[in-house]
Parts: structure tokens; C-alpha cells; sequence
């Protein structure tokens, strides 16, 4: 054992991966409908790690940190600016007011109290339930004119904080949401929920009624003898009634599989594939094309769908129904349209605008040939786009370096700021020139989660050793404090949605637990709905409140440096 540990003392970086292995197992013990979470498992393995006095380099622990702060903003991005365009407009404003009564919150209690800017900065991390506080507060303790003890005994007191108040704040606001908030707002939530569900579907289903091609479906035939002699558009023309898109893609004729041209003509015994969407199956009479039949040869042909990021005349500024008639190829169906980042519905009329984004079905070589006559492939891809990740990590550093000095207080976003504004300006420019800036999901998520995990896991193993102290010392009453600031701005967002905004009730609960980033209370919200209702309100908040509650990290070093 004596070897194990001197072998972590010499070898940090070891007892890093140590404390995220176990971190992440205990972030999967839950407890009813509360879970852990793998970064209170990380932090209080750190902690629980460090008491064996590991030291390891600050500068890992701030890569990490804007590696994480990048991809928040990144992923954020097209909902924030989003949020910001007219119809999120009032959500936005409830995040905003949300927010701000939690950062008021923090303030007055800690006032009250007498803390220290460490002890105040780890109440508004656990309290308002925003990890990445920990890390935004700790660098602007680190840029106080104090002595350096003061200062280390501050920065390390902020996980500490966190610690001890992110449990209530995480099961407290999920409780109040989901079991007091309907009581609040004299709703059965269950029952509205239902009625905004139904709303939602039928507007939904009326907006899509004539978007996305869905699946193709491909199906073999013996063609029917009424239609030997007959070319292959005009057969297409006979059975493409009521704005149904179907095609002749190949014929197998003597053994031979063949993909036909408009004016091929159909011979006796031949066997035949069409393609058609899925939906218009019941619209087709199939029997009048002849005889199904099993043919593996016939109908197994290499197909893909690839979004074209559009910059042809061909297709900027006319409808689908222009696009789909003169422009498409046979046999190429459109299945999506993105438009700003975001998938949104289209009819005929619609009008595809200059960097939307089509993704376009059907044969592999068919759907190649297009896309290039249309604009450029946005193709799916494992690659990270790590210039851009780079540059936009330097960037956000470089411009929150400058500080603008409100008494002895340097007051600036910090590099860890920077990363996440330039984050949010280089997921919206992603979002609209999908060629360039890709980060796949899987990469998204390695930054943003373990990103964060490994930051925490460095604070919690650096703090280790003031931990007990401090606990001892603010344990009981820190609580206290962090129940009082995570009740204020819970109730104040249900208030303010039933009197102010006139939210329905799932809406105002889904907002309140986004502005609040609480992501285990819109579960809870969600089980005592038994619907997916209440997250129409959650989204633009949480996108706004990840980026407020991160700056409130600085904030509260001012009142209280």
C-alpha cells in the first residue's frame, strides 16, 4: 500500500485517472430519482485522493477547463443566439431575471453571513448547481492584490462549498419543481401537460405534412405486360399521382442490372426497382406495377443521405417544389432541410435560402453527382476539426486577458471567458457553414463531460488537504445558507412564470429548471408529467443560465473580494 501510494505522489497524472475511474462509478449511484452525477463523484473522490497531499500543475487543470468551457459555448451556440431572435425573446428574459435573483441571492446571504469571496463563490457553484463557477471564481480569486495565503485558502474553500450545497441544490430544486411547483401554480401537471403535448403534435404534425422524405423504400417487381413498350419516365409519370415522387431505378433484364435512363423502354419479363418514400406506400397502387418479388440483386445498391451546404443559383431562391421538379436528379428525393443550425419544416413553397443546408437521399452516385452541382458536402465524420478548436480557444484567451480595474479589483472575462463566448460565436458559425468547424457528438461530449470531470478532479485533489478544516469549520451552517440561495431564485421562477410571462405550467417549471441548469429536475418534471412537455421550456433557458450562472463565478468576487 505504501508502494501504491508513493507511486500516485511521484506519478500525478496517475492519481488523476484514479480519481476520474472511481469518480465516474460513484457518479452512477442513485438514490431514488436523485444521481450522483459523475462530477460530484469526481470532486469528492478528488477530495477523499488528496488528503494523501497530491499536488498536481495548475496548467493541466486550466486546459481542461477551457477545453470544457469551449464545447459549453460550442453546443450552446445556434440555442443561445436563437433565443435571442423575437419568438424566445420572453424566455430569455425569465432566464435573465432568474438568474439574476440567484446571483442576489448569493450576495445578501453571504453578506449576511460574513464569507470571504472563496466561501461566496462555493456557495453560488453548489447552491445554483453551476460546477464550471468553480472554476470561473477560482481564477479571479487568483488575480486579487492579497496575501498569497488568503488566496490559496480562498480558492481552495470554493470546491469545498460546492461540495457541501450541491446536493440540496440538485434534489431541492428538483423536488420543489416537480412536487410543489404544481401545488404553486394549481395545476394538475399531468393533465396540462397532455393538453400542451396534443397542441404541440398537431402543430407539428401540420408543419411537417409535406417535409422529409422519412425512408426511402426500395421494392422489386415483375412489371406488369401493360406497361412493355412503355419508357421509364413515362411509366413514372402514370404512377406519380397526387405530388407523389416515385422512381424506376434499375432494371434486371437477362441477368443484368442496369440503372435506366428516362427514356428506356420497358421489354417483356423484366424485373424492375423502385424507389418511393416510405409514407406514400398506401397512396401507390403497387398491385398495378406488377408482380413483388424477393430480389437481393436487384434492390442492393449502394445509397446515401448527404447534407449539401446549397451555394447554386440552382436551388437559392426557389421552392422545393421548383427544386424537386428541375433540379433533382431521378431517383434523388430531399429528406431535410436545415436552415441557421436548426432542422425546420418546409412545404412545396417553400423558399431554400442561400447557406441552408439540404440533405439530400438516394443512390450513392446519383446523390454524389448533385451535391457538387448544388454547393458542398457536409459529411459526416469521427475528424475534429482541431484548427478550429485551437484558434478558437486562443482567441477567447487572448480577449479575455484585458481587465477593466474597478478599485484594487481587476474585473475581465478571464481566458476561461473567452472560451466560452468565442465557444458560442464558433458554434453558431458551424451552425451556419456546417463544412467547417466539426466536432463529432462523441467529441463534443469527451470535452464538455470529461473536460469538466478532469478539471474537478484536479480542484478536488489540490483542495484535498483545507477540505476537513473547512468543512468542520462551515459544514452545518454553509448548508443552511445553500438551501436559503437555492430556494429563492426555484420559487421566484414559479412565480414569475404563472404572474409575469403567463407560461403555462410545464412550460414555466421547464424553464425554471433551465435557467437554473438543474438537468435532475426536468427528469423529475418530466416523471410527474408522464410527458416530454415540460422541455418546450427548458432549452433557450438552460442555454442562457450555463452562460450567466458561469459569469456570476467573477461577479460575485467583486462584492465580496
Amino acid at each position: 500500500m505504501t508502494w501504491f501510494v508513493h507511486a500516485l505522489q511521484s506519478h500525478p497524472e496517475l492519481a488523476l485517472f484514479l480519481t476520474l475511474a472511481i469518480g465516474y462509478a460513484v457518479g452512477k449511484v442513485q438514490i431514488g430519482s436523485f444521481k450522483v452525477g459523475s462530477v460530484t463523484g469526481v470532486l469528492i473522490t478528488g477530495v477523499i485522493i488528496g488528503q494523501l497531499n497530491i499536488t498536481i500543475d495548475a496548467t493541466v487543470k486550466s486546459v481542461f477547463f477551457l477545453l470544457f468551457l469551449f464545447a459549453l459555448g460550442y453546443n450552446a451556440g445556434p440555442q443561445f443566439f436563437k433565443g435571442l431572435k423575437k419568438e424566445g425573446i420572453p424566455q430569455v428574459i425569465f432566464s435573465v431575471i432568474v438568474c439574476v435573483i440567484g446571483l442576489i441571492s448569493t450576495i445578501i446571504v453571504g453578506k449576511i453571513l460574513g464569507y470571504n469571496a472563496g466561501q461566496a463563490s462555493g456557495l453560488a457553484a453548489g447552491a445554483l448547481t453551476q460546477s464550471a463557477v468553480i472554476g470561473v471564481a477560482q481564477d479571479a480569486i487568483s488575480n486579487l492584490s492579497i496575501a498569497a495565503s488568503d488566496k490559496k485558502s480562498m480558492m481552495d474553500f470554493v470546491p469545498v462549498g460546492y461540495a457541501v450545497t450541491y446536493i440540496f441544490g440538485t434534489i431541492g430544486c428538483a423536488f420543489i419543481l416537480a412536487t410543489v411547483g404544481p401545488k404553486i401554480l394549481g395545476v394538475d401537471l399531468e393533465e396540462e401537460s397532455k393538453k400542451l403535448d396534443n397542441i404541440s403534435k398537431d402543430k407539428l404534425e401540420n408543419s411537417l405534412e409535406n417535409s422529409r422524405a422519412g425512408d426511402l423504400d426500395y421494392r422489386a417487381y415483375i412489371i406488369s405486360d401493360k406497361y412493355v413498350g412503355q419508357s421509364v419516365s413515362t411509366i413514372e409519370k402514370k404512377l406519380a399521382r397526387d405530388s407523389i415522387r416515385l422512381f424506376l431505378v434499375r432494371i434486371k433484364r437477362e441477368n443484368k442490372v442496369f440503372k435506366p435512363a428516362g427514356d428506356e423502354v420497358i421489354q417483356k419479363n423484366d424485373h424492375v426497382a423502385f424507389a418511393f418514400k416510405e409514407r406514400d406506400v398506401e397512396k401507390i397502387n403497387l398491385l398495378d406495377i406488377g408482380q413483388e418479388i424477393s430480389d437481393y440483386h436487384l434492390i442492393n445498391f449502394p445509397t446515401e443521405s448527404l447534407a449539401v451546404y446549397v451555394k447554386s443559383d440552382k436551388v437559392i431562391g426557389k421552392s422545393i417544389k421548383e427544386i424537386r421538379h428541375h433540379t433533382l436528379t431521378r431517383g434523388v428525393f430531399i429528406s431535410k432541410l436545415q436552415s441557421t443550425g436548426e432542422e425546420v419544416p418546409y412545404q412545396n413553397d417553400t423558399i431554400v435560402q442561400n447557406h441552408d443546408v439540404l440533405t439530400l437521399t438516394g443512390p450513392v452516385d446519383d446523390v454524389e453527382v448533385l451535391a457538387y452541382q448544388l454547393g458542398r458536402p457536409a459529411r459526416n465524420s469521427d475528424e475534429t476539426d482541431m484548427i478550429f478548436v485551437g484558434l478558437g480557444i486562443l482567441l477567447g484567451g487572448l480577449i479575455g486577458i484585458p481587465a477593466l480595474m474597478i478599485g484594487k479589483v481587476g474585473i475581465s472575462l478571464s481566458t476561461s471567458g473567452g472560451a466560452l463566448i468565442m465557444g458560442l460565436i464558433f458554434g453558431l458559425l458551424h451552425s451556419r457553414r456546417p463544412t467547417i468547424g466539426r466536432i463529432p457528438s462523441s467529441t463534443a461530449w469527451f470535452l464538455s463531460n470529461v473536460g469538466l470531470a478532469a478539471f474537478v478532479a484536479v480542484v478536488g485533489i489540490n483542495a484535498g488537504p483545507g477540505f476537513v478544516s473547512g468543512l468542520k469549520t462551515s459544514g452545518i451552517s454553509f448548508f443552511l445558507a445553500g438551501v436559503i440561495v437555492t430556494i429563492i431564485p426555484t420559487l421566484a421562477g414559479i412565480l414569475l412564470g404563472k404572474y409575469v410571462f403567463k407560461f403555462k405550467a410545464p412550460i414555466t417549471l421547464g424553464a425554471t429548471a433551465g435557467a437554473l441548469t438543474t438537468t435532475a429536475a426536468i427528469g423529475a418534471i418530466c416523471e410527474k408529467a408522464k410527458s416530454n412537455a415540460p422541455v418546450l421550456g427548458y432549452t433557450v433557458p438552460y442555454a442562457v443560465g450555463n452562460i450567466l450562472l458561469t459569469v456570476w463565478g467573477s461577479i460575485v468576487i467583486i462584492f465580496f473580494s
